[in-house]
């Protein structure tokens, strides 16, 4: 007889039950499934060290905005001033910034009347050399520096477009400890969601399970974040929202899995069949295969069509799910229900031998 291969999965009849012809090869490739996620975070590691290099026109590991290093975010109402007019108006803006020796990092319209401008606490000066501003003691400095501009691009607008419009700019600081302590809230957020999560999946299903959802779920985050890395896009107060939106959707495809998973399993006992996980996570994988790729494809589609649409704010926040999406996609299809495969394998494994330990006693 010849022996059969170490990566087959043992056949109980199963398939022949719920009446799969073909099933997927899921659990005898586990280990091959890790490669993607592993190779991406190296480039992604890989990339962000050439960005940190100095001498390019990257700044930093990361393209991280003001909301988390800290910075000023510039309000410009223009209301009144024709749509024709509102480029250069918005041009004169940044003029009057770039003269006052500040570096902008991001320009975006909110609505047809407003404009937001982002800039770091930091001045450069005449011989080239860059004042940090980003400090306690220098917020008193930077309080005034943004006084004086909302005066010059008031002044500025209403000279140029007439004192009955109405026209108004604040720049509102966000210093070091403003950025810290939204670092702290995003993390805490993040955190309670994949608690909750956990709980959940391990209530509802199995430990195991709760525990491999978790695991995919910190997969998800930092494959977004290394994709994020990869591509610049900024890291601002959005990706707050990407992280819980990504934490919140891939949990779904990976509690499909499970729920077939457990379906499966109650089959196994009715019927009388041998337990066999690499069995049920092929078998599982197979069944909610066309589900899974028609819902991550329609939500795909409707996020990417905001990616499209031109407005930065848009696509900073769209980018970050898609990256998401297509992980959670790829997690939940093979990782998760490997993972579980493997951890129930190996207590599967482990029980025989304390029986075995327990008659020797």
């Amino acid at each position: 007889m010849k022996k059969r291969k170490r990566n087959d999965v043992i056949n109980s009849g199963l398939d022949q039950v719920l009446g799969v012809k073909t099933k997927m090869k899921i659990f005898q490739n586990a280990p091959y499934w890790f490669i993607l996620p592993l190779a991406i975070i190296f480039i992604a590691l890989v990339c962000g060290t050439v960005y940190s290099q100095t001498g390019n026109k990257y700044d930093g590991f990361a393209n991280v905005g003001v909301d988390f290093k800290g910075g000023t975010v510039l309000t410009v109402e223009m209301t009144g001033i024709k749509s024709g007019d509102k480029n250069k108006a918005v041009d004169s803006i940044l003029d009057i910034i770039t003269a006052e020796g500040l570096q902008v990092t991001s320009n975006q319209s909110s609505g047809s009347n407003i404009v937001i401008i982002r800039y770091p606490n930091s001045v450069i000066k005449a011989d080239g050399s860059i004042e940090n501003l980003n400090t306690t003691d220098k917020t008193p400095q930077m309080l005034t520096i943004n006084s004086n501009l909302e005066d010059k691009i008031t002044l500025m607008l209403t000279n140029d477009y007439g004192a009955d419009k109405d026209i108004s700019a604040n720049a509102e600081l966000i210093n070091a400890t403003a950025s810290s302590d939204l670092i702290k809230k995003a993390a805490l957020s993040v955190g309670i969601a994949l608690a909750i999560m956990l709980i959940y999946t391990a209530i509802r299903f199995d430990f195991f399970s709760g525990l491999s959802a978790l695991i995919m779920q910190v997969n998800d985050i930092i494959i977004m974040m290394a994709f994020v890395i990869i591509f610049r896009v900024q890291i601002n107060s959005a990706i707050i929202a990407g992280l819980i939106t990504i934490v919140a959707y891939s949990i779904n495809n990976t509690l499909l899995i499970f729920d077939r998973i457990r379906s499966n399993s109650a089959t196994v006992k009715t019927q009388n069949l041998k337990f066999i996980p690499g069995e049920l996570v092929d078998l599982s994988v197979t069944q909610s295969l066309t589900r899974m790729i028609f819902s991550s494809l329609t939500t795909l589609l409707t996020i990417s069509i905001l990616a499209m649409m031109g407005v930065r704010a848009l696509t900073e926040f769209a980018l970050p799910i898609i990256f998401g999406i297509l992980s959670g996609l790829y997690s939940s299809l093979f990782l998760a229900p490997s993972i579980w495969g493997t951890l129930m394998t190996l207590k599967l494994n482990r029980t025989p031998k304390k029986l075995k330990t327990a008659k020797r006693r």
